[in-house]
């Protein structure tokens, strides 16, 4: 695989391919920029806040710069004193918590499992922020606007993506796992994600307002729920 697709790449990953580089670039800066100002919108400065596949522990040091009490779990998490190398629903000592930020973190997942253990990590009335992929909204427009932009030799005809794709879950999957154990509605924000899978931050703007046109569909988005009583 050369660089150019092991970039494009590294947020399709099925459960088989987390190891390796392809994963820790699954949680680099490019996927939490902006959402980390979501979470200080919303949460109380001093809270509890649990990075779930929190990769090299990114998302978590710039929490803690935001005046959080924040933790890491993952796997493959590096030595680091915020950081538990354990998957979730392997923790056993760690205390609830205020809230959890899942970021790419769900679409390879073993739902059930993981989505148990966070709704047991969260106090009542706590928050959950997820933003995650949905790549079943591919469409021929999204293919379009996809492969004069990629310069690697993927093959991003909708055919192409959907073999790459399938053995990961769909968007319905994932909030219909979380809505059996988080408050629904959710807050529901439709984001850009061919851009940023990419690395290219001087499309995100163009595809943002495509997608607020309905030219584009959206295949990145936030959701953000609460744990009932």
């Amino acid at each position: 695989m050369n660089q150019d697709r092991g970039v494009r790449r590294e947020c399709r990953v099925s459960v088989r391919e987390r190891q390796g580089i392809r994963f820790w670039r699954m949680a680099d800066s490019r996927w939490w920029k902006d959402f980390d100002q979501v979470v200080a919108a919303l949460q109380p400065a001093g809270s509890r806040v649990l990075d779930v596949g929190c990769g090299d522990g990114g998302l978590v040091d710039r929490l803690g710069q935001l005046g959080f009490d924040a933790i890491g779990v993952d796997p493959a998490a590096p030595a680091h004193p915020r950081l538990i190398r354990e998957s979730v629903e392997q923790v056993t000592d760690l205390s609830k918590v205020d809230a959890v930020v899942a970021v790419m973190a769900l679409h390879h997942a073993e739902l059930d499992a993981v989505t148990s253990a966070i709704a047991g990590l969260v106090r009542s009335h706590g928050r959950l922020f997820v933003y995650d992929f949905d790549w079943s909204a591919y469409d021929d427009r999204a293919a379009a606007w996809l492969v004069p932009r990629d310069p690697s030799d993927a093959d991003n005809s909708l055919a192409g993506w959907r073999r790459e794709h399938n053995d990961l879950h769909r968007g319905m999957t994932i909030k219909d796992a979380l809505g059996a154990k988080f408050t629904v509605p959710f807050v529901e924000v439709r984001r850009p994600y061919l851009a940023r899978m990419l690395g290219r931050a001087d499309l995100e703007a163009a595809e943002h307002a495509l997608i607020d046109a309905q030219v584009l569909p959206a295949l990145g988005f936030w959701l953000i729920a609460e744990k009932a009583d």
